[in-house]
């Protein structure tokens, strides 16, 4: 069975909303944690699944991205097994667009700079939120709040200082990431749309901090 990138997104996303639902049914003490926190916590549990197959990957989602541009295509139009929908397969794939389409740091071997930024990330970030469910599991409010500071507050810092060094990066003609008429930014990034996710990183952890800061468990 073959489906379409885009399709296979929304799969994950939906098995991804339906498992987070039926863990928090399952341990009633999950609850406490404020909606959309428990549910980004989550996500960056999922992202750090995917960042880990990037950097554990990124040869083969940097000859996907080549292949991407040479052949001008998108792998949201483009088909793929059934099978795409697993994280680890999900992630080459749309790591690969990232790469092709948005930061081309991602398909460069030779730079480091996007495996230190989806390194710690996965580290800090997506280990540390598996800490706080965990914790809350267990009913550890204060491992809860320790962890959540340290992966909501890294979170944040990360986007920011990647989401200041790319723009850096698009004024400078030695860096792969260059505004040019063949990889152009566009006006308020238009250009490179896939780069306005990253917004979600900066907005949803500020978010959890403040709902914390002003309700308290």
């Amino acid at each position: 069975m073959k489906i379409k990138g885009v399709v296979g997104a929304l799969i994950e996303v939906a098995l991804f909303a339906f498992t987070a639902y039926k863990i928090r049914q399952n341990y009633m003490s999950l609850n406490l944690v404020h909606n959309f926190a428990y549910y980004w916590l989550m996500f960056t549990i999922l992202t750090g699944i995917w960042e880990f197959t990037y950097v554990t990957h990124k040869k083969r989602v940097s000859i996907r991205s080549l292949e991407l541009i040479e052949k001008k295509e998108h792998v949201w139009t483009k088909e793929y097994s059934l099978l795409m929908i697993l994280p680890s397969n999900l992630a080459k794939i749309f790591y690969s667009e990232y790469g092709a389409y948005a930061d081309r740091e991602y398909m460069t071997l030779s730079d480091r700079w996007s495996l230190a930024i989806e390194g710690t990330h996965c580290c800090l970030c997506g280990l540390f939120s598996l800490i706080c469910i965990i914790a809350m599991i267990h009913n550890n409010i204060l491992l809860f709040y320790i962890a959540m500071s340290v992966a909501m507050g890294t979170q944040l810092m990360n986007s920011i200082l990647y989401l200041s060094q790319y723009m850096i990066q698009t004024k400078d003609p030695n860096s792969i990431n260059y505004d040019t008429d063949n990889f152009p930014c566009g006006f308020l990034m238009l250009g490179r749309p896939f780069m306005w996710i990253n917004l979600f990183w900066s907005l949803m952890p500020s978010l959890v901090i403040l709902s914390y800061l002003l309700n308290p468990l």
